[in-house]
């Protein structure tokens, strides 16, 4: 009777070690594109000179948590900038695939997430120039876990606001030329009192939507600031508010923005309580 008890107990350990260590091994094993990852791998930079490769922004992606139906939404954070999109995963051929609007694409995940060690390579398919017949061999993109930034919280060390200033502030009267036409698109900016300054570019017809973070500082009516990835640029606007409380920035002495245009030119901005 006693061996037989041995017998029993020992295979509910063996059981018990068995159903641990396929529970540590799934969850040791990443299986979800979910979570943060840096791009440290980008064949389009690949070639770059030891100058070029070191002045390269670092570059982030961070995906939700896949639907029902492997869909869900993806940040990219470069350059103090942040844009939004949509992706989607499905399998073929037992090949998993995401599509981050982009086309279809093989990607697969190794290492361990939780050891701070997983990879996420997608791969974009070998191509052919229509017109030269160049082929171009398939490109490897790869990224390994690591925190996304948290631009909202990269302020000056110290830093001054206006509260007259802060808060929601929108135009739409920007536009930019682009293939013989005259496109506009709203622009948005908010003065939060944190010490940070957000502003938001978006088009339709760009296909546009992205926010740009900036450390700011504000002292007799003007605004000073700096792209949150490089606080040794500095940028300084006069500001001032009509009769009707709208904003108006002069005295523009910031270079050119992603537009080659000035961050805030001879336009009207107003208040927007939403």
């Amino acid at each position: 009777m006693r061996n037989k008890k041995r017998i029993i107990i020992c295979a509910a350990v063996i059981a018990i070690l068995i159903a641990v260590g396929v529970s540590a091994f799934l969850f040791l094993t990443p299986n979800s594109v979910e979570g943060d990852w840096e791009l440290v791998v980008n064949p389009e930079i690949a070639k770059a000179t030891p100058d070029e490769a070191q002045s390269t922004q670092k570059v982030y992606y961070s995906f939700s948590k896949p639907g029902e139906y492997g869909d869900g939404k993806y940040k990219t954070f470069y350059d103090s900038g942040v844009e939004e999109g949509d992706y989607k995963l499905s399998e073929k051929d037992g090949k998993k695939l995401i599509d981050m609007g982009t086309g279809e694409l093989v990607y697969t995940i190794s290492g361990s997430k939780l050891l701070g060690g997983a990879t996420l390579t997608i791969t974009y398919p070998e191509t052919t120039d229509r017109q030269t017949g160049q082929k171009t061999e398939p490109q490897d993109y790869i990224f390994k876990t690591a925190k996304a930034p948290e631009y909202e919280k990269e302020c000056y060390d110290s830093y001054q606001t206006d509260l007259k200033l802060t808060g929601k502030w929108v135009t739409d009267e920007r536009t930019l030329s682009y293939s013989a036409a005259e496109l506009s698109y709203t622009e948005t900016v908010k003065i939060n009192d944190s010490g940070i300054m957000t502003i938001r570019y978006e088009s339709k017809d760009l296909a546009l939507d992205r926010v740009m973070y900036y450390a700011y500082t504000v002292s007799d009516g003007k605004l000073t600031f700096s792209p949150v990835t490089d606080k040794d640029t500095k940028y300084t606007v006069s500001y001032t508010f009509d009769k009707n409380g709208n904003l108006k920035f002069t005295e523009d002495k910031t270079s050119a923005s992603i537009f080659a245009d000035a961050f805030f030119s001879d336009v009207t901005y107003k208040k927007s309580e939403s």
